[in-house]
């Protein structure tokens, strides 16, 4: 993988971020497919031969994805009422913030790697 490459890429993972987000909801299984995407990423960037710096820089990155950690207070609360579809859409719009956050990581670590450049 070439900087260009990685640069490429990077810009691709922070623009699948946005349109994941764009509506402010975000599925499980859009997370997935962001989630494959970026352990490919991370596959063909341990394979590379970039310097470690630049590696480091992305390393760094937090692709956590997994939920929120709700009170479970709130989580039995959800349950005795019943309400299923809000907790659904409010789970997506904290994926879609996770989302959003994971862009703008994006966007700082592209920039960053540009200068190392």
């Amino acid at each position: 993988m070439t900087e260009e490459t990685l640069i490429k890429y990077l810009e691709f993972l922070k623009t699948e971020c946005l349109r994941h987000s764009k509506d402010n909801l975000v599925h499980e299984n859009e997370l997935n497919l962001f989630q494959l995407g970026v352990d490919k990423f991370k596959i063909l960037l341990e394979k590379s031969e970039l310097n470690s710096n630049i590696k480091e820089k992305i390393n760094d990155i937090n692709f956590y994805l997994s939920p929120l950690v709700r009170d479970k207070g709130f989580n039995v609360l959800i349950t005795l009422l019943g309400n299923f579809w809000t907790s659904n859409i409010q789970e997506e719009e904290n994926n879609a913030k996770r989302v959003q956050l994971i862009s703008e990581e994006l966007e700082n670590v592209i920039f960053k790697i540009r200068c190392l450049l």
